[in-house]
């Protein structure tokens, strides 16, 4: 009997340890908060921004990275990113082709997140001449 309590004990004191192996590592990676203001509207994924102030939340940066947009208290959507690049240097900002949201920079973390356009047509040579709008982003947390 004593020897089935032993046993217990130390499963269960191996399992609390793994657990908090596992949480050491959430603990480290603060949350990330910004925010923007679009003068216009725009389309970030899913969801069309309509102009006005405008901040997120992101747990981590990782792989995926979801964000989570906020409109004054609030929540807007929950975007996740299709790719992520390194970027150390620059400013914190969105940038906007077309009225989409294509990339939200964050130099500070050193990674800039890709959003892929929700068209899906071929354009004409013309149409393809893209002019950005870019958007100051205002970052706390790392």
């Amino acid at each position: 009997m004593n020897r089935i309590l032993t046993s217990s004990m130390v499963r269960f004191l191996g399992l609390a340890l793994l657990a908090i192996c596992f949480n050491a590592g959430n603990a480290n990676a603060q949350a990330v908060q910004g925010k923007f203001t679009l003068t216009f509207a725009a389309r970030w994924g899913q969801v069309i921004l309509p102009a006005g102030d405008y901040s997120f939340s992101m747990d981590s940066v990782g792989n995926p990275c979801p964000i989570t947009l906020y409109r004054g208290k609030n929540g807007v959507s929950v975007i996740l990113a299709q790719a992520q690049d390194k970027k150390d240097s620059g400013r914190a900002e969105l940038t906007v082709v077309r009225g989409t949201v294509r990339t939200l920079s964050l130099p500070e973390l050193g990674v800039v997140f890709q959003y892929a356009p929700q068209h899906h047509k071929y354009l004409t040579a013309p149409d393809e001449r893209e002019i950005a709008q870019i958007v100051p982003v205002v970052t706390t947390g790392k």
